[in-house]
């Protein structure tokens, strides 16, 4: 038969059954009693025992500010670099409209009656060059004046039409690259409208000879 289970006593039982069986302390008992106040005072005495500190999370990096675009003016000093394009197509431009002037007059002569096709085109191409001497002025404040030169000569005008509708392609064909690497968005505009104007020339050129 298992015996009763002694619960374990606490410190002040122990303090009083203790006094009753050993009232005074002796030298030959290796145990003695500390008092309440005695234990309290010692535990006082003892160094404070280090708190950690909370944990501080790093810092999270600072994100830079965004950078806003510089906004540019349209036709501005920063259209400069386009200069050499600009001046290209007037060089071509006015060159179309001394060939549409020259060819007038052997049409006038064979009794074609296709005088006016070529006022519409030298007309066109006149439109085409103020507009491009306008954005060069914008840009870099000078006028561009039309270079002079003898009207041309043709041996024949079936070829002399071939040559311009090669021509005026390959005018709206460099427009349209240069509309392509342009960063201002008016230049761009103005490449593409004068690309489909030279395409549109180009058609009929095509027709008349169509029709010849």
């Amino acid at each position: 038969m298992n015996e009763p289970q002694t619960p374990a006593l606490d410190q002040a039982s122990f303090r009083r059954v203790w006094q009753r069986v050993m009232p005074q302390d002796r030298m030959d008992c290796p145990f003695t009693l500390e008092e309440p106040q005695a234990e309290a005072v010692k535990a006082s005495t003892l160094p404070p025992q280090p708190v950690p500190a909370p944990a501080v999370p790093a810092p999270l990096p600072a994100r830079p500010a965004p950078t806003l675009p510089t906004p540019t003016l349209c036709l501005g000093d920063a259209s400069a670099r386009e200069l050499p394009t600009l001046e290209r197509l007037l060089d071509l431009t006015w060159e179309s409209r001394r060939v549409y002037r020259g060819l007038t007059r052997p049409v006038r002569q064979a009794g074609r009656g296709r005088e006016p096709l070529f006022s519409d085109l030298m007309a066109a191409k006149e439109r085409q060059a103020r507009r491009l001497a306008t954005a060069h002025f914008l840009i870099s404040g000078e006028h561009c004046e039309m270079k002079a030169g003898p009207l041309p000569r043709f041996p024949s005008l079936h070829l002399a039409l071939r040559d311009r509708y090669r021509a005026e392609q390959q005018t709206a064909l460099l427009c349209l690259t240069a509309a392509a690497a342009s960063q201002d968005p008016c230049l761009m505009e103005l490449y593409r409208e004068l690309a489909a104007e030279n395409q549109d020339l180009a058609g009929r050129l095509r027709e008349w000879l169509e029709q010849m």
